[in-house]
């Protein structure tokens, strides 16, 4: 009605004023009319109401208040007398409960809310909720319907009661207050128990004589005027003094005996190191002989009392002496000579005892001096004596590494008393005698030491990577029919490839550093699950992450390369390799319950960095390698490629981790698509006749094997749905480039090949037969539901773009509307959109939204019309295909209207005759359209022949409709339910 209302106010005012404004004055005089009709009788429908509320009202009311009011209303007191009841009846029948409370006259009762108030507080201070304490709790805080509702549950009572929820609180607290008898490991507990655990002060003690016994040694050879070999001797003797007093204890007090023992050793130490190096009062010979008895009696002295206090304190002494003493005179040679002396000593009491710290002394003070002096005093000329001290020290520690298994073998040895080797020897510990930090420590240094030797050589590098493989090669070999040596053997191995991958990068380019640390992480990783050790973990984390900026700062100092087989190109791939090892010897350890908290975490992010690796080296390889012209068919490829890698690992391993990273092949396509869309690429051009038929191939690889890894369902139907939509595409590039030399870009050949695929695909789609074929079988309502619909949408999409741009010329075909080649494409294509929406999955989930599928065909359909009209008034009228030809024809002007006319007409007549009001509710629409564009448009040219036709031809149908076409009425129920319009 406001419709029709405000169309005849327009088109009477129009007619008066012969002008747009007279038309809009006029459908605005017509609207207000209408509304204020409308109000009129909604004011009056409500005074009615109103009427009958208060007589209702007044039927209930007891006797003696019926009597006042009555009494009241023939006095002249009522609602006449006081100005306000109107407003306040029609607040009662609008909201009851409002207008009690705000009424000056309520009674006062159990209701009133004072009272309410201190009903709910006294029920609140109770343990007991009854209903009509809720009632009343209710009415107090306002509420119109509480009373008679359902009663308040007690659970919901007692938070009403003071206290309460802070006293809940206190007791949630309570309960998950952490429990004092948690126990959490101290890292520093070994430092502390070895500082504060026995007699600390005698510790301290010595330690501060052993300072002070240096300093005086070296203050005495400086200024006191005692023949030197006297001073020596009374050190020495003093020493040993101090060596027989601690061995005579050693039963009575071991530990203060232990700590006496230790300080000796270290004072004979510095008082031979004294006499050979600054006094030359002993040969080498003999000192160095000497030296060696020293370490013998202290590895002697540790093995017999099972004192690794003994063993550490003569080993720490050993190790600082030459350090306290040095003149800076640079001889090397003795100082590495005196560092082996010692370390041999380790290694005897290794050969008895599993201390660990004792090993790392030595480990960390020899290669730690040595990388010094390599740093700051190394000559090429020293190179000899350095490689042979290397090497020696090399092998010593290796030896020192593999001592403590001869006690895990059959039959083994222990030293009486050792309770490390007792821990070490226990069923289920049998790795745990691994020192990782040497394991993989030791041959990390000695490489690095090895590049700061041979760095200058060619070839150097790999020719000391070479070496170092083939020693672990056959360090392996010898320990593979050893049960307790199977960690090593299999470290062992690990190490050698390493090695031997490094071989070949440094052997072509020296940048291999991210590669070698990648890998090594992994090794690390892997050696910490199978320990259950968390540091190596850690620590091999950290490695597989710096391998990026490593490889970075590389790239900025040595530049892009300039052979497809480079040094970038190798540690790429062994960064890709040591990722993925990581990753899975994670998972291995998650599934065994050995993680960390939260280190579950670190399976998806390792894969992921491997994924970023792979694209990261395979971007760096086709921005210097591959014509851009032919770079998205490279990313087709190297895509691909890596994705069969992952669906190839998660199928051998049963890895579902593994498979994720193929996910993203569906994107890769279509990013590779759309980029061949931007630039009107045919699939077969710029390299994509190889490309594509690799891509695709591994897209249904992915769908074969990978998608059933992935968990969540919707993640497998994007990938199944993307792949059609790429094909679709595909095909319209293709068709499009076949038959765009038949026309120009205007005529309808070029749209005409945009549709062919497309449309072939959604009629494949919606036959039953080919949903029960694989790949569709496995996600047939992604294929029929969603591909489909996008397949429709993109049907409907291309119909409205083909009719706005191409003007229907098909040479030599002549043009026929509705007969020729675009507009039967169209019709295609409104037909296959049409089958979309018709068919089963597209009715269940467009359920809710009934009038889409109709709303959107007839939109398309009404487009379709339009375009014919203009086409033909092109082809016929010689009016150009252009928007502003358009404009200014006005015969088109007059056929849109007729066009419109005709077709609201149409639209009502039918809605009319079914009794359905929202498509005569459209008609009308269309209709007001017509009108408006009869004021705003053909009413600016009332004496040319098109304004006449338009203007009398939309009269006559608007006369047609009015009597053939009526608004069909509304279902009863519906008019029930909505009151008076």
């Amino acid at each position: 009605m406001p419709v029709i209302a405000t169309l005849l106010g327009a088109l009477l005012g129009g007619a008066w004023g012969e002008s747009f404004f007279g038309a809009a004055v006029g459908a605005a005089l017509a609207w207000l009319a209408l509304r204020v009709r409308q109000q009129g009788a909604a004011l009056a429908e409500l005074k009615k109401a109103l009427l009958e509320r208060h007589a209702d009202a007044a039927g209930a009311m007891p006797p003696d208040a019926a009597t006042e009011a009555a009494r009241q209303q023939g006095s002249g007191h009522g609602a006449e007398h006081d100005p306000r009841q109107p407003a306040a009846a029609a607040a009662a029948v609008l909201h009851p409960a409002d207008a009690v409370r705000a009424s000056p006259r309520a009674p006062t009762g159990p209701l009133q809310p004072a009272s309410a108030a201190a009903h709910a507080q006294a029920a609140a201070a109770s343990a007991d909720t009854t209903a009509a304490t809720t009632a009343a709790t209710a009415a107090a805080m306002g509420d119109p319907g509480a009373m008679g509702s359902q009663p308040v549950m007690p659970s919901q009572a007692s938070l009403a009661v003071p206290g309460a929820q802070v006293i809940r609180a206190s007791a949630a607290a309570a309960t998950t207050r952490p429990s004092s008898a948690a126990v959490h490991r101290d890292w520093l507990a070994p430092v502390k128990g070895w500082l504060f655990g026995g007699n600390t002060i005698v510790k301290l003690g010595v330690a501060i004589l052993f300072v002070g016994l240096a300093f005086l040694a070296k203050f005495a050879s400086e200024h006191v005027h005692v023949p030197v070999e006297a001073r020596l001797a009374m050190v020495a003797a003093a020493a040993i003094v101090l060596l027989v007093f601690g061995w005579r204890l050693r039963h009575r007090r071991a530990g203060y005996a232990q700590v006496l023992q230790g300080a000796a050793v270290a004072v004979l130490f510095l008082t031979l190191f004294v006499a050979f190096r600054y006094f030359q009062l002993v040969a080498a010979l003999p000192v160095f002989v000497l030296m060696v008895a020293v370490a013998a009696l202290a590895a002697a002295l540790a093995v017999l009392q099972d004192a690794k206090a003994l063993a550490v304190i003569g080993a720490l002494g050993g190790f600082a002496t030459p350090l306290l003493v040095s003149t800076g005179s640079g001889n090397y040679i003795a100082l590495f000579g005196y560092y082996l002396v010692l370390d041999l000593g380790i290694a005897a009491v290794a050969w008895f005892k599993t201390w660990r710290a004792l090993n790392l002394i030595g480990f960390a003070a020899t290669f730690g001096v040595g990388a010094l002096w390599g740093l700051f005093d190394y000559r090429p000329q020293h190179y000899g004596p350095s490689q042979a001290f290397l090497v020696t020290f090399f092998l010593l520690f290796n030896a020192i590494l593999l001592l403590p298994a001869r006690r895990q073998a059959p039959g083994g040895v222990f030293a009486a008393g050792g309770a490390a080797d007792a821990a070490a020897a226990t069923p289920g510990r049998a790795a745990q005698w691994v020192n990782g930090s040497l394991l993989f420590g030791l041959p990390t240094i000695t490489f690095a030491l090895q590049l700061g030797m041979v760095r200058h050589w060619p070839f150097g590098s790999a020719l000391a990577a070479l070496g170092l493989a083939a020693f672990y090669v056959a360090l392996a070999i010898w320990m593979r029919r050893r049960d307790e040596l199977r960690v090593t053997f299999e470290a062992s191995l690990a190490i050698a490839v390493v090695f031997l991958t490094l071989v070949i990068p440094f052997a072509l380019d020296a940048r291999s550093t991210a590669g070698a640390w990648a890998l090594e992480g992994a090794g690390l990783v892997w050696l910490g699950w199978r320990q259950s050790r968390r540091l190596p973990r850690v620590f091999g984390y950290a490695l597989l992450m710096l391998a990026a900026p490593t490889l970075l700062l590389a790239f900025n100092r040595h530049g892009a390369p300039q052979a497809i087989f480079n040094a970038y190109l190798f540690n790429g791939l062994m960064a890709v390799a040591g990722s993925l090892l990581a990753a899975h010897a994670v998972r291995r350890g998650v599934q065994a319950g050995r993680a960390m908290t939260g280190e579950a975490l670190a399976e998806p992010a390792l894969v992921g960095w491997a994924l970023l690796w792979a694209l990261g080296t395979a971007a760096l390889q086709i921005d210097q390698f591959v014509l851009s012209s032919h770079a998205a068919a490279a990313w087709l490829v190297a895509g691909s490629a890596i994705v069969l890698g992952s669906v190839a690992l998660a199928t051998r391993l049963d890895w579902p981790m593994a498979a994720w990273p193929a996910a993203l092949h569906a994107l890769l396509l279509g990013l590779a698509a759309l980029d061949g869309l931007a630039w009107l690429r045919a699939p077969w051009a710029a390299g994509g006749a190889w490309a594509w038929p690799v891509a695709l191939g591994a897209h249904l690889a992915v769908l074969r094997w990978a998608a059933r890894h992935w968990s969540p369902v919707a993640v497998q139907h994007a990938v199944h749905v993307a792949g059609v939509l790429v094909l679709a595409l595909l095909g319209a590039l293709g068709g499009r480039a076949i038959t765009q030399p038949w026309g120009d870009a205007a005529s309808a050949w070029p749209w005409l090949g945009w549709l062919a695929a497309p449309a072939l695909l959604l009629t494949l789609l919606l036959r039953g037969g080919v949903v029960r074929r694989w790949p569709l079988a496995a996600a047939p309502g992604a294929y029929q539901l969603a591909a489909a619909g996008v397949l429709a949408a993109g049907l409907w999409l291309w119909t409205l773009a083909a009719n706005g741009f191409s003007n229907g010329a098909a040479r030599p075909l002549p043009h026929v509307p509705l007969l020729n080649p675009l507009d039967l494409g169209v019709g295609v294509a409104l037909f296959g959109a049409c089958q979309w929406l018709r068919s089963a999955p597209a009715r269940q989930a467009l359920g809710a939204v009934p009038w889409l599928a109709p709303a959107v065909l007839g939109a398309g359909g009404f487009a379709w019309l339009n375009a014919i009209v203009i086409r033909g008034f092109h082809h016929y009228g010689g009016v150009p295909y252009r928007l502003e030809a358009w404009a200014r024809s006005l015969p088109v002007h007059a056929g849109i209207t007729l066009l419109w006319a005709g077709t609201s007409l149409a639209l009502m007549w039918l809605a009319a005759r079914r009794g359905q009001r929202a498509p005569w509710l459209a008609g009308a629409v269309l209709l007001g359209a017509v009108v408006l564009k009869l004021m705003l448009v053909d009413l600016s040219g009332t004496g040319t022949v098109a304004r006449i036709v338009s203007f009398i031809g939309v009269g006559v149908l608007m006369l047609v409709i009015g009597y053939v076409a009526p608004l069909p009425a509304r279902a009863v129920a519906k008019e029930v339910g909505d009151g008076p319009a």
